[in-house]
């Protein structure tokens, strides 16, 4: 009986938690390529702070995000330190099975979920030859607040895991590799405590020229509900100060397409 309640619900965590890590989370779409081209990025002075924000939107969920890091102790560019900090707010809706006493029959009761995260994680960044790793360790927060319908005959869902607030760690690994002149693959996973959150990312990207990129990208995620993905395309442009992409494609589960997905992040380095 959780498998429609999970879907839902997971949907909107990947959502958020790629904002987070920003994001992140995020552990942010946007956040999580911004190490990708530091070290091709041509001198414009110290560049000391990243910030990054985004939108998703997936069917019955959609989330925004933003966030900050920052190299103190050198520049963007360089191997170093780093410290992030990133949140994020989304709202998403799904119904459950529910057996009614009094109509004697099968309903199915419709809730909404509100949903914010924050974290605050320390990293390195380092470059071996065309590929660089970013790796995050922190502390993460996360509240889901649950609520039923109008029409709903119970109040509350006592068959969603994932509900109220809680804190514990998030891993955050990000990489991106330059093949050669023509492309870019880009892997980024992170996997958080509070119930049991997860998520990967993969993009395979073709250098189109004058800045801009595209290609195919791939991903799985998962919290104590639920496990999904999504497929679908990019489109990115990229600046000496920063970058913008978009990303549209379809997402499901293993039992059935669920529908669409869409997706958009900016970063600034300054």
């Amino acid at each position: 009986m959780l498998h429609r309640v999970g879907f839902f619900v997971r949907r909107e965590f990947w959502a958020a938690a790629f904002a987070a890590a920003a994001s992140v989370n995020a552990v942010s779409a946007a956040a999580q390529t911004s190490g990708a081209t530091a070290t091709a990025i041509p001198s414009t002075g110290k560049l000391t702070y990243e910030a990054s924000a985004g939108a998703d939107g997936a069917g019955h969920s959609w989330s925004i995000y933003g966030g900050l890091t920052a190299a103190f102790f050198g520049d963007l560019r360089e191997d170093g330190l780093r410290l992030r900090t990133g949140g994020g707010y989304g709202r998403y809706r799904y119904a459950r099975p529910y057996f009614d006493p009094a109509r004697r029959r099968f309903v199915w009761p419709e809730f909404f979920g509100e949903q914010t995260s924050a974290d605050l994680l320390i990293g390195y960044q380092l470059s071996l030859g065309p590929t660089t790793l970013k790796a995050y360790l922190g502390l993460t927060e996360e509240n889901h607040r649950i609520s039923a319908g109008p029409d709903s005959p119970i109040a509350i869902d006592d068959e969603n895991g994932v509900q109220g607030a809680k804190r514990g760690a998030k891993v955050i690994l990000e990489t991106w590799t330059r093949l050669s002149d023509w492309g870019f693959l880009q892997a980024d996973v992170n996997w958080s405590q509070p119930f049991e959150s997860y998520g990967g990312r993969v993009r395979l990207g073709y250098l189109v020229g004058s800045g801009w990129s595209t290609g195919l990208e791939a991903a799985a995620f998962g919290n104590l509900n639920h496990d999904g993905g999504r497929a679908g395309g990019f489109l990115r442009y990229e600046w000496n100060r920063g970058e913008i992409s978009m990303s549209a494609g379809a997402d499901g589960d293993h039992k059935h397409i669920g529908g669409g997905y869409a997706s958009i992040g900016a970063l600034l380095r300054f």
